[in-house]
């Protein structure tokens, strides 16, 4: 009986129906409590529907049990990956290859994580380890494609692509992935292909809805411009992100400055626009085009809560501003200039904010956002200069762009 019970529960895990996995499963250790198999599915079951707590707990249970196990030296180093524990999570991974050397997947993970940790010419070397073993695993081709795109090298990654397909021609994540990698390539109109084909095979993939969610947007030539450069920027280490971010703003003082003292001043504006598009526009398009996608025919159904959010209150936002500056042309006070500006100011970090799955990191988004939004529009009853609160909801988003810097998505 408790076998019928532990096969269930593994046809219920194959078909990606974990809750039901995990009642049949624990009902089957009622019978069976010291059962390994039914035990360590469950562990993959917790960690399909992201319960990480309740996967540590009973992964560290099992591993103590049965210390030369390699599968759950793998689960412990996704538990630790997902709590951005990496020296535990490539300790883990590494444990796992030594206790089974001939499992791929095991290389196409540990390439994985070094992918993601931008480490790309190790993830690459390690991808290569695990197609030596399986030439066709098809987790090590797609992480090798990805890692060779990051490394500029596409002839390559595109004779990886056309592997990947092959060995795996209705796989929803590698038709994701390949959407992703022609994405970065700046195929948009192929990355679209590949994304339907996954969503085809996998509707509620949300790797796949993201992806298309870029690709429609990439239609766009701005958002085409920005996506190439959002690409190019993420694929820096962290700290020379910082470096040329510093740089760019030393540069745009000392073009402002050495413009100021020249014989023609007002050219400064060549110089300030382009900063503050370079500057805000990063924290900008993501909210704009979520806007954008509220209203068109298919996009809209791919948006999960948080970006219709995040659109609608740019649009809110952008409304109440855009009334404000006809308000003011047409009445001539100064308080609708006031709140179509502190409107404006608020957009960055209420729509980014709407964005944030962080909860501390949320809340200050919308703290910011509030106290720079409510400086226009309640302010004036308390406090008659007007400049002043003005000059509070400009320097509330600028702070916002540094602060924003260190929160968590």
């Amino acid at each position: 009986m408790e076998d019928a019970l532990f096969e269930r529960g593994l046809q219920f895990f194959q078909v990606k129906r974990y809750e039901e996995a995990i009642k049949t499963l624990k009902e089957g250790l009622q019978r069976e409590p010291e059962n390994y198999f039914a035990k360590s599915l469950l562990v993959r079951c917790y960690i399909e529907l992201n319960d990480y707590k309740k996967a540590g707990e009973l992964n560290e249970l099992l591993i103590s049990q049965y210390p030369n196990e390699d599968e759950l030296f793998y689960n412990q180093s996704a538990i630790a990956w997902h709590n951005e524990n990496k020296p535990k999570a490539i300790d883990s991974i590494s444990t796992a290859i030594s206790l089974n050397p001939y499992y791929a997947d095991y290389f196409g993970y540990k390439g994985l994580i070094f992918l993601e940790s931008k480490n790309y010419q190790q993830s690459l070397s390690f991808t290569n380890e695990g197609l030596e073993l399986d030439p066709n695993n098809v987790l090590c081709l797609n992480v090798r494609a990805q890692a060779l795109t990051k490394l500029n090298r596409k002839d390559e990654a595109q004779e990886t692509i056309s592997n990947t397909l092959n060995q795996d021609p209705e796989g929803s994540f590698s038709h994701a992935n390949v959407g992703w990698v022609q994405l970065e390539q700046g195929n948009h109109v192929e990355a679209m292909s590949h994304f339907k084909e996954s969503l085809k095979n996998d509707p509620n993939s949300r790797y796949a809805q993201e992806g298309m969610l870029e690709a429609i947007k990439a239609k766009n030539f701005i958002y085409r411009t920005y996506l190439k450069y959002a690409f190019w920027i993420s694929n820096m280490k962290t700290k020379n992100q910082w470096f040329f971010i510093i740089g760019i703003y030393l540069l745009y003082r000392f073009l402002v400055k050495s413009i100021q003292f020249s014989d023609y001043p007002y050219l400064v504006f060549l110089i300030i626009v382009p900063y503050l598009l370079f500057a805000l526009g990063g924290w900008i398009i993501e909210p704009l085009s979520n806007m954008i996608l509220l209203f068109h025919s298919y996009g809209k159904y791919l948006l999960d809560k948080n970006d219709k959010l995040s659109g609608v209150i740019f649009f809110s936002c952008l409304m109440i501003s855009s009334c404000s500056i006809i308000l003011y042309f047409s009445l001539d006070l100064d308080i609708f200039l006031l709140t179509a500006v502190s409107s404006l100011c608020s957009i960055i970090p209420l729509s980014k904010g709407a964005l944030k799955l962080d909860k501390l990191s949320r809340i200050v988004s919308y703290v910011i956002g509030a106290t720079v939004f409510l400086a226009g529009i309640i302010g004036p009853f308390f406090y008659t200069d007007l400049v002043f609160l003005g000059t509070i909801s400009i320097l509330g988003m600028v702070a916002y762009t540094w602060v924003g810097n260190f929160l968590k998505d």
